[in-house]
């Protein structure tokens, strides 16, 4: 293997690794005296640095100092670029003419990756927060009615019980509470919970 460490500019060096060349071959042909690594990869390995521009773009990478995770964000920006780049050329037609269709592909494959895991917690938690519901309900999942009847009964019989604080007033006040949110089975004062009449003949 031969290692090429070539400054272009003051203060940028590109450092390549071949294991096709074995020698310090330079082009003398040429103004500025490239080593043949550097043109070998310039023919044959644009492709990579398309790659790396098109990743850079649209890219999922947060700050970090943990280096797994600057590999494992890596993967997801190059997994995600091969998945659009098969999908069209499965599907030509796909958003002809739009300039962001990448985007909008990205946008769309990342809540049919998160979709299944939102519904799971959607079904096993009851009691999520207000928070945790708008933010599904932005990405299009609505709150569905998933606990049973004698899950949120045994849910209010326990905060009639126990007497638990109010999850709106603020914990200065220490305000307890004995009813509950139908929906959400969060605790609630009187001051903050809404009472609806409905008949009996309206109530199925």
């Amino acid at each position: 293997m031969t290692m090429v460490s070539y400054v272009q500019k003051k203060g940028k060096a590109v450092v390549l690794l071949s294991t096709m060349h074995d020698d310090k071959a330079v082009d003398h042909s040429s103004e500025k005296k490239k080593p043949e690594v550097i043109q070998c990869y310039n023919k044959t390995k644009g492709e990579v640095d398309t790659m790396d521009q098109m990743v850079t773009n649209y890219s999922c990478r947060r700050r970090t100092r943990r280096w797994p995770m600057v590999v494992w964000y890596n993967m997801l920006d190059v997994a995600t670029l091969n998945a659009y780049t098969s999908f069209t050329a499965q599907q030509p037609d796909y958003m002809g003419g739009v300039n962001n269709a990448r985007r909008l592909f990205i946008k769309e494959l990342s809540k049919e990756l998160v979709m299944p895991h939102m519904k799971r917690r959607m079904e096993s938690t009851p009691t999520l927060r207000k928070h945790a519901i708008e933010a599904m309900g932005r990405c299009g999942l609505k709150r569905l009615n998933t606990a049973t009847t004698q899950q949120q009964d045994d849910i209010r019989q326990e905060v009639q019980s126990k007497r638990k604080r109010c999850t709106i007033c603020p914990v200065s006040k220490d305000r307890k509470a004995t009813s509950c949110c139908s929906q959400c089975t969060r605790p609630v004062c009187k001051e903050h919970k809404h009472q609806i009449i409905i008949c009996e003949a309206c109530k199925d």
